[in-house]
């Protein structure tokens, strides 16, 4: 079985133009959560892409990115 190779999805949110690196996990999260109108499915993606993209070259990126996405599902399942 040969590994799937990820391919990387834009989404229609808002550019983030830089947001993603300048605003720490929890301030990210808000956000998102602003500029996805509560989507969790886009919040997810959107984390979800960046851990996966990000894991190896770059862990302590993806460990906020994941920060962000527990963040986001904490405040939206309140």
């Amino acid at each position: 079985m040969a590994k799937e190779k990820l391919e990387w999805k834009d989404s229609d949110a808002p550019d983030a133009n830089g947001k993603f690196k300048n605003l720490n996990c929890g301030d990210l999260a808000n956000w998102l959560i602003k500029s996805r109108k509560g989507n969790k499915k886009k919040i997810v993606g959107s984390l979800n892409q960046q851990i996966a993209f990000n894991k190896k070259k770059n862990p302590s990126y993806a460990k906020k990115m994941a920060c962000a996405r527990n963040k986001a599902m904490k405040k939206l399942d309140k």
